[in-house]
């Protein structure tokens, strides 16, 4: 009886060990990835213009008050 209960211990701990070790396969994978993703720099052209002169015209934007 006390060797199936080491045993199950065992299997149990095995399978804990190889789930933890998968995700942390996963997590390192997702890491390298995301590392070597490059964001793409915004076009000074696509930039709206008029933006910066509606957003001085709100009070609550203004830098004197």
């Amino acid at each position: 009886m006390l060797m199936r209960f080491w045993l199950f211990v065992a299997a149990t701990a095995g399978f804990a060990h190889l789930i933890l070790s998968m995700a942390d396969r996963e997590i390192s994978a997702g890491v390298d990835r995301l590392a070597a993703v490059r964001l793409a720099q915004p076009d000074a052209q696509d930039e709206d213009s008029n933006l910066k002169l509606v957003s001085e015209r709100s009070p609550y934007m203004r830098s004197e008050r």
